[in-house]
């Protein structure tokens, strides 16, 4: 606000100093004195000038040291600034690591927790097995019981151990002979139901042959009349073809016969010619001549 009222009164005093200063009246005075008053102007505008220059350096000094003020106040300021952010953004992150140690605490409980629970159940899940071995185990013992007796009456075995051993071998062996039988069954089944379908198969191909001979030989014997037919057809047409030319024959030998005749006794020296058209030209010529020599 101050250097905005400084500005003003500075602009102000030029706008003053700027004023000329006053002039005589020199319309009545010799030219050596209105030279002189002339000089004493100049002399006076120089000295405006340079106190309005040594006023300009002043303000420009002021006007400097403000604004090395100025931008020294306003590197503090953002220096301030960055310190505030660093202060904020320590403060962030030490919140999030916070968060994020609060957050996998939290997991980690869970965690644990579901593994305390999973635990249980598993201590659960063996005590109730044990319970069920330990009953099967005093089921079992009868057996143990009875197998002592084998071994007392069976002179071939020694141990529990022998007779389980041979027990297993021959329970192997059976479930291999159930697993060969049932093998067995399944390729008889499957060769059987092969044999069907190529036998199925063979009887459609078979009766899809009957068919098409049965096709083939319909369509021989509609070919066959339809031969019949065409060659009775061409013989027609051949014999009608021997009349016509036959006729034709005839009726060029007498129109050739007629065309020597008229060209003989025509007076008209005619072109000879073997064309037929144009020996009935003539003919008919000779005949409307002769007509109108009758009448």
């Amino acid at each position: 606000m101050a250097a905005g009222n400084e500005e003003n009164s500075f602009l102000h005093s030029i706008g003053k100093r700027k004023t000329m200063p006053h002039t005589l009246v020199l319309e009545h005075v010799s030219p050596a004195t209105r030279l002189l008053e002339k000089r004493r102007q100049m002399f006076e505008v120089q000295e405006a000038l340079e106190a309005q220059k040594q006023e300009f350096n002043r303000k420009e000094e002021i006007f400097k040291r403000r604004e090395e003020g100025l931008k020294k106040k306003d590197l503090e300021l953002q220096e301030s600034l960055i310190r505030f952010s660093k202060f904020l953004q320590e403060n962030d992150s030490k919140r999030t690591r916070a968060e994020k140690k609060a957050s996998d605490e939290i997991k980690l409980r869970l965690q644990k927790e579901a593994e305390i629970e999973q635990l249980n159940s598993t201590l659960d899940d063996l005590k109730a097995e044990k319970k069920t071995t330990s009953d099967v185990v005093e089921k079992n013992m009868s057996y143990q019981k009875y197998l002592e007796t084998v071994l007392d009456v069976a002179d071939e075995y020694h141990e529990i151990n022998d007779l389980l051993m041979r027990y297993a071998t021959l329970e192997a062996t059976n479930n291999d002979l159930r697993h060969s039988a049932t093998a067995t069954s399944d390729k008889n089944e499957q060769t059987r139901a092969e044999l069907q379908a190529y036998t199925k198969m063979k009887t459609d191909e078979i009766l899809n042959l009957n068919n098409s001979i049965s096709r083939l030989k319909k369509e021989l014997e509609s070919r066959e009349r339809d031969a019949i037919v065409m060659q009775a057809n061409m013989d027609y047409m051949l014999q009608v073809t021997s009349q016509k030319t036959l006729e034709n024959g005839q009726v060029c030998m007498a129109t050739d016969n007629l065309f020597h005749r008229c060209n003989s006794r025509s007076k008209v020296n005619h072109k000879p010619t073997s064309k037929p058209l144009e020996q009935l030209a003539v003919i008919g010529d000779f005949m409307a001549d002769l007509g109108a020599i009758v009448k």
